[in-house]
């Protein structure tokens, strides 16, 4: 441990996803923000859980921040091998923050219908499908063999969004107390943006039928979470997404880059995903999960803006990230968590933008991977007195 931090952060090997591990030193607290994909529990987490728990620790928080399988998958795998909540065979876990069909905005009747519980049945099988073939596993299999998120929080009997009344983990002003001096708050999402993915889930089943009924009926938070980690991304711009090569990189300048038009990001999910304020003692840390950044921006006020550390959107994607947005936040410490090999993200006008910002102080941006196309960018930043990339090895952590 270092001396002076107050605070830990590991960012996990997740893929294309995010798996964060932030820890309170001097109170002990753990906050686990999503699990990365199915093999990042299995090669990284579930090892580093097992040795918090032979430490004695527990984790206090688990933040799921959405359906995205780059952010669920090893929490599936995690609460599988888990248990319940009352007999933890990796770690105990004391508060869980997800939002699944159960907190929509969606009023719901008591009785599921027959012709509703087929389909539902079929999204899930092709659901199960999907992920089986995806993961590699051509073999046949039957419907309802797959474990949902919902599924497994709800039978493991743990504490599901206990903070929120068991209703939706959404921004409502109030700073949730961990031990005694860390305090959590959610930015996003809103009200509005839980309506948006429940009008979603809502137009969509009713291709299938017209006069769709709803209902409390667990099927529901199943079918719903298949739906949306199988189904494809909606993003929605008017400009095509630059790919940088090498070659354009060194033609232009970094104020070019910064400066390329963009698609904003549009998708239902990414907008709903829970964005939070980590507290603790004079340490004030931004996740963004996979949001709008610019979309917190109405919640903070002028004198609220300085963090000590902001983990960047949709894994540094700049259809999530404006000039805007890096300009009102100031900051010392940035963390993009992504291999870059199924998305090709960071993108170099998000790292362009940071670069382009005048401080008087130094910012780093922390990797968890080596990316060839961001080593290449590093080249143009050479002799710029107020900018790092740091790429963080395994085991490694940032102090704060």
């Amino acid at each position: 441990m270092h001396k002076e931090s107050e605070i830990e952060i590991e960012v996990l090997p997740a893929n294309e996803g995010d798996c964060i591990l932030i820890k309170a030193v001097k109170e002990d607290i753990h906050i686990l923000i999503d699990g990365g994909t199915a093999e990042t529990y299995r090669n990284y987490l579930r090892a580093r859980l097992n040795q918090l728990r032979n430490e004695g620790k527990k984790i206090d928080l688990l933040i799921v921040t959405h359906i995205d399988n780059d952010h669920i998958g090893g929490i599936i795998e995690l609460l599988k091998e888990n248990g319940t909540n009352t007999n933890p065979k990796i770690i105990r876990i004391d508060n869980i923050w997800h939002n699944s069909y159960r907190h929509l905005q969606i009023k719901k009747k008591q009785v599921l219908g027959k012709a509703e519980k087929n389909i539902l049945d079929k999204i899930i099988y092709n659901g199960e499908v999907s992920l089986n073939y995806s993961s590699g596993n051509n073999s046949a299999i039957s419907a309802r063999q797959g474990t949902t998120l919902a599924g497994l929080i709800f039978q493991g009997g743990y504490h599901w969004n206990e903070q929120f009344d068991e209703q939706a983990v959404m921004n409502n002003g109030i700073y949730y107390q961990f031990g005694k001096e860390c305090f959590v708050t959610v930015l996003k999402p809103n009200i509005s943006d839980l309506e948006r993915l429940g009008n979603k889930w809502k137009r969509d089943l009713k291709k299938s039928k017209y006069s769709f009924v709803f209902s409390e009926d667990k099927i529901f938070d199943d079918a719903f979470e298949y739906y949306f980690r199988c189904m494809p991304t909606d993003v929605k711009g008017n400009y095509e997404k630059i790919s940088y090569s090498n070659q354009n990189i060194q033609e232009k300048t970094i104020e070019e880059i910064s400066g390329e038009p963009v698609s904003i990001d549009n998708s239902v999910t990414n907008r709903s995903s829970i964005s939070i304020i980590i507290k603790y003692k004079n340490r004030k840390l931004l996740f963004l999960a996979d949001n709008i950044a610019d979309g917190i921006l109405e919640y903070l006020s002028p004198e609220d803006r300085a963090f000590s550390l902001v983990k960047l959107s949709h894994h540094g994607s700049v259809n999530n990230i404006s000039n805007k947005f890096i300009e009102y936040i100031e900051s010392d410490t940035y963390v993009v968590s992504t291999s870059s090999e199924k998305y090709d993200h960071p993108d170099i006008e998000t790292l362009a933008k940071i670069a382009c910002k005048g401080t008087e102080y130094v910012k780093r941006i922390y990797f968890n991977y080596k990316i060839d196309k961001v080593a290449e960018f590093e080249k143009k930043i050479y002799g710029m007195n107020d900018i790092e990339f740091v790429y963080l090895g395994e085991g490694q952590k940032i102090y704060l």
